[in-house]
């Protein structure tokens, strides 16, 4: 999976789908009156915070990142949690929780990864593993409920919904296996703590700049 979250149209084909998808599912849900406004404009922050994600990893602002990152994955958690009271259907007893606790979990492991300088491989497979997890509990959620309401719009935003999520909570984790691979091959080169970066290394990015 490390091959597939930093390629870099893989994440900008993520950056899209949440953006196009997400923004489409949010403004006609806030047209139609189908949802709670509130919850959409948390969906609306969330966007803005992939826009900024990507912008920042183009001016390599790592900062600016780690702190969209964080920013999306407690926006993500607040929403996971917020759905939790709305049981209407049995799907909701199980997908409901699985979410929050999933979002609980990315939004916890995130907060290690980057609680040191070093790399942290097993950390981001988990976070990969999480996204996919995350991916099919809410597309199952969103399948089960278009089957229970198979109103044509209602299908269309389903589906919508269903690719937005998944760009969604990808580029996290495009960011962070990114971050990691950079941590990897400076540590490769001898960087440490103490000494930092050795003489005459070259980061990845001004790698790219330069190609």
């Amino acid at each position: 999976m490390k091959k597939l979250f930093t390629n870099d149209k893989f994440f900008l084909a993520m950056v899209l789908c949440a953006v196009v998808c997400e923004l489409a599912y949010a403004l006609c849900n806030i047209t139609l009156g189908d949802y709670a406004v509130q919850s959409q404009l948390v969906l609306l922050f969330r966007i803005l915070c992939v826009l900024v994600l990507y912008s920042s990893y183009k001016k390599h602002s790592k900062n600016v990142m780690k702190g969209m990152m964080g920013s999306l994955l407690a926006a993500q958690l607040i929403t996971a949690v917020l759905l939790l009271p709305e049981i209407y259907v049995p799907i909701d007893k199980v997908c409901g929780p699985l979410f929050a606790l999933l979002s609980a979990l990315l939004f916890i492991s995130h907060y290690l990864i980057n609680s040191e300088h070093h790399s942290s491989p097993a950390w981001v497979r988990f976070n990969q593993i999480l996204v996919l997890l995350l991916f099919l509990n809410n597309a199952v959620w969103a399948v089960v409920w278009l089957i229970l309401d198979p109103v044509p719009i209602h299908i269309v935003l389903g589906i919508a919904d269903i690719i937005g999520f998944l760009g969604m909570v990808a580029v996290v984790v495009c960011i962070e296996s990114r971050l990691d691979a950079y941590r990897l091959d400076r540590e490769a080169a001898g960087w440490t703590e103490e000494k930092g970066y050795p003489e005459g290394y070259v980061h990845e990015y001004e790698k790219k700049d330069n190609k």
